[in-house]
């Protein structure tokens, strides 16, 4: 709320997104839902790093040495991208959606877009595909369109 209000002072719109985290269930999603709205956030991130370790190939006690933190990239693709669909639909599609999580190919991007996104972010698929992915994004997404 307080960012929210803060933001009106300043000239011209600064947009203000929540980032969702994948590890909530459906009803925490409905409550945030509900506060973006009353708030007049205007939009969402969907989703963060996840907690969770489940799926992950790395051995367990690799991931143990590694620490606690979050995980990204495609461990959290489906996860996110069923939060994106969640949130597309209880929003009935009035609040912009950024998909964020395992996005390392045209096809996960679109994954994203019709799961209810309105745009996507990238990161770790640029660890992993290099500097020339976005490239890759926008010339994979224009042949899907056409």
């Amino acid at each position: 709320r307080a960012v929210v209000k803060r933001n009106l002072s300043y000239p011209g719109h600064r947009p203000v997104f929540l980032k969702i985290a994948p590890d909530l269930t459906n009803s925490q999603l409905n409550d945030i839902v509900d506060i973006v709205e009353a708030e007049h956030v205007d939009g969402f991130v969907a989703t963060n790093t996840t907690t969770s370790r489940d799926g992950l190939v790395t051995p367990r006690y690799d991931v143990e040495a590694m620490g606690a933190g979050g995980v990204s990239g495609a461990p959290v693709r489906q996860r996110s991208t069923e939060v994106v669909r969640y949130l597309a639909e209880r929003s009935e599609g009035r609040i912009p959606i950024i998909g964020v999580g395992g996005i390392d190919s045209p096809e996960a991007a679109q994954e994203k877009l019709d799961a209810g996104a309105s745009l996507v972010q990238v990161y770790s698929g640029m660890v992993y595909e290099g500097p020339g992915l976005p490239a890759s994004l926008v010339s994979g997404l224009e042949v899907q369109m056409t």
